[in-house]
């Protein structure tokens, strides 16, 4: 069980990816005033409050692993990657702002309406970067989950490499050719 290397940044993400749907649900839910048997409006504040600074630590060092993992070559990134790289961008900033709206002096849940700039970046900008991150990282991992074209070329076709020992069987049954050093100079 302890053997395998735990992978830091796949860990993080699944952070992110649980916890954008949890906001936004709790943010609906909030501003229609929903209640759900022993779970009140407070509750929905407290999964808000909880949510999305969590997400906003959390996708700094997981952007940082997965820059450091691709080894800093950003020219030579796939597509795939830098798309990833701009979701994840987006994704922080938008976070940032919301953590700047939630505070009290801003206003904070009580001014917020559910169409209003904070609901649009919890429940759509939040939930769009990740489903975004999340078809892309699946893109990249293998392909074996991915939908479309995968962002690399498996080792099952690849062309064989070249050998020049089969390349010269071919010609191994030609007669030599003899070329006279003297005859080539005039």
């Amino acid at each position: 069980m302890f053997r395998k290397k735990l992978h830091l940044h796949s860990m993080m993400v699944h952070v992110i990816a649980a916890l954008a749907p949890i906001a936004a649900a709790a943010f609906i839910l909030l501003k229609t005033e929903t209640e759900i048997m022993s779970i009140t409006l407070k509750t929905w504040e407290m999964f808000i409050y909880l949510s999305i600074p969590m997400m906003l630590l959390v996708a700094i060092p997981s952007i940082m692993t997965g820059v450091f993992e691709r080894g800093h070559i950003y020219a030579k990134w796939h597509s795939t990657h830098k798309v990833k790289m701009f979701f994840s961008i987006v994704l922080v900033f938008a976070l940032a702002i919301e953590l700047w709206m939630l505070l009290p002096v801003n206003g904070g849940l009580e001014a917020a309406q559910m169409m209003g700039p904070l609901g649009i970046l919890i429940i759509i900008i939040n939930n769009i970067a990740n489903i975004f991150l999340g078809a892309y990282g699946l893109k990249i991992s293998l392909g074996r989950q991915g939908f479309g074209k995968t962002s690399y070329e498996p080792d099952l076709f690849k062309k064989e490499p070249f050998d020049i020992l089969t390349k010269v069987g071919e010609y191994s049954k030609d007669k030599p050719k003899y070329i006279d050093v003297y005859e080539e100079n005039r």
